[in-house]
């Protein structure tokens, strides 16, 4: 069994490929015996243990050729315990973004061009200088239980300089650009800690958890109406049945005691059963972290000088972050209320600040006098 010689079959299934991948990650071996079976040496659950030797079987038809083979889909114990096992193989993970341009033409300009700064000021770069940049990427396992048990994987990435929630998620989980080294060492921009990273995470997860809680929620106590109705309807037919037979009782001079008292038991257990069925359908929420990777991206970080063009007198120095993954300007931090701006404005003591600070800062209007 010999995985250098092996050639596979083209488009393996996902799961397919996670055994073929796992298998090799973790020093096993794998060899394809034919389409959907599998005979795979993995390694001993413990560190002197004895290699484990399983046949695989995808396709359940093929069992009766392989009496000995366990069949592999999702809820099995092997396929359970393997992909736990991945998963806490994988809980933190570092790797780098390589093949960047960190000497883009013209990044000047472009900078110029994103920036608003009032009539009279210029700004210039003064230096510029690739750093690497991590990006927090945090996979949260959201349970929704009920009357049966559903799960999410809610992911979301935050750069941790400045704290804010990546929106380029796909080109940043791109494997073609991930390494397990860096394309060349650069020194790493300073930055909160990771630690600070994961209260936004969790709050940006909160907000879409939310929306899906409401979703379930209203999905649930659709399907419960729908049983409720139901019930409701069963045992109204029962209790006409019972009415029906106490109507012709009563004709034959019978005593109606003992339908009284099936009535009585059918309401009873009408009431209990709804009860039951009300205590399963509420909607319990579970949020655990799953996994973190943190990816190491080489931005470009501009220093900067605001000046007044009629005297050249420096106003204040603002930093700038060039993302060569999507080519663009990432905006800078506004000294006072430190939100993310473009927009810059000179106070009458001479400060840069954002647009909403700089009429913060001003004084109101006085009343006009008539």
């Amino acid at each position: 069994m010999n995985t250098d010689l092996h050639t596979p079959s083209s488009s393996p299934a996902p799961l397919e490929e996670f055994l073929r991948d796992y298998a090799e990650v973790t020093g096993g071996m794998w060899d394809e015996v034919e389409p959907q079976v599998y005979d795979l040496m993995l390694p001993g659950r413990e560190a002197a243990g004895e290699p484990e030797m399983v046949r695989l079987v995808f396709d359940p038809e093929a069992i009766p050729e392989h009496p000995g083979a366990q069949l592999a889909t999702y809820g099995t114990p092997l396929i359970d315990r393997l992909l736990a096992d991945a998963v806490n193989r994988g809980r933190h993970l570092e790797l780098y973004l390589t093949g960047l341009n960190l000497a883009p033409q013209g990044v000047e300009d472009r900078l110029r061009r994103a920036v608003t700064l009032p009539t009279g000021f210029a700004l210039k770069v003064e230096r510029a200088r690739p750093l690497h940049f991590p990006q927090a990427v945090f996979w949260f396992e959201a349970t929704f239980v009920s009357d049966q048990k559903e799960q999410d994987l809610l992911t979301v990435a935050i750069d941790v300089h400045y704290g804010r929630q990546v929106r380029h998620l796909d080109r940043l989980l791109d494997r073609s650009h991930l390494a397990e080294k860096p394309w060349t060492p650069l020194a790493e921009a300073s930055h909160p800690g990771l630690a600070s990273a994961y209260p936004i995470a969790r709050d940006r997860v909160v907000r879409t958890l939310s929306a899906l809680a409401n979703t379930y929620y209203r999905e649930l106590h659709e399907r419960l109406d729908r049983q409720l109705e139901r019930i409701g309807r069963y045992y109204a037919d029962l209790r006409a049945e019972v009415e029906e037979q106490a109507k012709k009782a009563r004709h034959r001079d019978e005593d109606p005691a003992r339908f009284t008292a099936r009535l009585e038991a059918l309401t009873r257990e009408e009431h209990l059963r709804a009860a039951e069925l009300r205590r399963k359908s509420q909607l319990k929420v579970h949020l655990r972290l799953l996994n973190l990777l943190v990816i190491h991206q080489p931005k470009l970080l501009l220093r900067t000088v605001v000046t007044a063009s009629a005297s050249g007198s420096v106003i204040g120095r603002l930093e700038w972050v060039w993302d060569p993954l999507v080519e663009a300007i990432e905006a800078a931090v506004c000294p006072e209320c430190h939100r993310p701006t473009f927009a810059f404005e000179v106070t009458r003591q001479g400060r840069l600040v954002c647009p909403a600070c700089a009429q913060a800062a001003s004084p109101p209007a006085r009343p006009s006098r008539r």
